[in-house]
C-alpha cells in the first residue's frame, strides 16, 4: 500500500473536503482517500504510485492550491 499526502490550500468546509475526495476518486485508482480542511491535507492510499503531475493538474482544475505532495 502506498500512502500519498497532499497539502492543499483553500479547503474551508466539509463540502470542500468531499469535492477533493471525489476528484481524486474519479481520476485515480485509489483504495482510500480522506481530506482534512483543518490540517490542509488529503491522504490517499493506493496500490500504485500516483502521477504527481496529474495530481497537480487535477487539484488546480478544482480551484484549490496544491502546496506539496509527499
Amino acid at each position: 500500500m502506498i500512502k500519498t499526502v497532499i497539502k492543499i490550500d483553500g479547503m474551508v468546509c466539509s463540502m470542500c473536503e468531499s469535492h477533493i475526495n471525489d476528484v481524486i476518486r474519479r481520476n485515480f485508482d485509489v483504495r482510500k482517500v480522506k481530506s482534512d480542511r483543518k490540517k490542509k491535507e488529503t491522504i490517499i492510499e493506493s496500490e500504485q504510485i500516483l502521477n504527481h503531475d496529474k495530481i497537480k493538474k487535477v487539484i488546480e482544475q478544482t480551484g484549490y492550491t496544491l502546496v506539496s505532495i509527499d
